[in-house]
């Protein structure tokens, strides 16, 4: 956080010339970064008039950039000086501390200013830099940019640069589609299913493995996955969700199936919601099935949800949906 504020301290040098070295000039007690603060002047102290920036709160390492500069009648700037200090607790006697600029302005100077006008004005400000208002230092860090391990694993399955196994299939419309190739390392690393297939057995390099289980699109949807650990970008089909749901279920893709859950969850419906229960029940997804037991007991939903013919007909071939939806009902 970085806060500033700024002042005023003023005094007649005709009145000050006279008066003892310890005699103060005071700025009003300002407040920034969460700290109160005041300019405190000394208007003849041994041949110079000193200027101090002083904490007035009590805290720790709190740092402060305090800037002053002398003008005469608020129209000539003369001098600008800066310094930056860390400011601690207050000194054992009591006092706050304070830094500045034991020498900010000579006697002579003052001299010179004063034969035009004897009111002398200097303006202040403090800038408080690093500081969260709690009085513990702000650690200073580096910017890490995001992963991208993720899109180099990507470009490794789009490339087919160096893999080791490929996969053949229906391109679903009666004929075989161009392999799909791999990684066994990845895949057997992501997915317990495939570790058992691909590590179980000898198999040789660059092999041809069959899948029938999956059409090709569910297929390619999963391998993305294994790769990026993300759904596909544009996967919004209802029954590509669901075909990818039972591919997660499959291979043991435990990510995967809690983001098609997700997303399935999202669409739920009074009309949608028999059938995304029974792909919780059917794809072993507890997590998503308690999600729409909570919709379906939710205020009036039940009423509205019991009169669909597809909740009437999961409820007839799942006891124990029935059972939890009668429990959670109390009837």
């Amino acid at each position: 956080m970085t806060s500033a504020m700024s002042g005023l301290v003023e005094f007649d040098y005709q009145l000050t010339s006279s008066l003892p070295d310890d005699y103060a000039v005071f700025s009003d007690v300002v407040s920034a970064g969460g700290h109160d603060w005041r300019v405190t002047c000394f208007p003849n102290d041994s041949d110079f008039a000193a200027l101090y920036l002083e904490l007035m709160s009590e805290a720790q390492n709190v740092t402060a950039v305090f800037e002053a500069a002398y003008f005469v009648d608020n129209e000539n700037e003369l001098m600008r000086r800066r310094i930056v200090h860390v400011f601690n607790l207050p000194i054992d006697d009591g006092e706050f501390p304070m830094w500045g600029f034991p020498r900010f302005i000579h006697e002579s100077d003052l001299a010179l200013v004063a034969a035009t006008s004897s009111h002398i004005s200097i303006m202040w400000a403090v800038v408080v830099v690093d500081d969260d208002g709690s009085g513990e230092p702000v650690k200073r860090t580096i910017p890490v940019p995001p992963s991208d391990m993720a899109d180099h694993l990507c470009r490794m399955l789009d490339s087919a640069a160096l893999t080791d196994v490929s996969f053949v299939m229906n391109d679903g419309h009666g004929g075989q589609a161009p392999p799909m190739r791999a990684h066994r390392a990845i895949l057997a690393a992501r997915s317990p299913a495939f570790e058992a297939a691909l590590c179980g057995q000898l198999l040789e390099a660059n092999a041809h493995i069959t899948v029938t289980d999956m059409d090709i699109d569910t297929f390619k949807a999963m391998l993305r996955f294994i790769y990026t650990d993300d759904l596909p970008t544009g996967l919004d089909d209802d029954k590509a969700i669901r075909s990818l749901l039972d591919a997660a279920d499959k291979y043991g893709l435990d990510r995967l199936k809690l983001l098609c859950a997700k997303r399935m969850l999202d669409k739920v419906s009074v009309g949608t919601v028999a059938g995304v229960l029974d792909c919780a029940e059917t794809y072993n997804c507890p997590e998503l099935k308690t999600k729409c037991i909570d919709y379906v007991v939710d205020g009036e939903n039940f009423k509205k949800v019991a009169l669909t013919e597809g909740f009437m007909e999961l409820l007839a071939r799942s006891p124990s949906i029935l059972a939890e939806v009668r429990k959670r009902l109390a009837i």
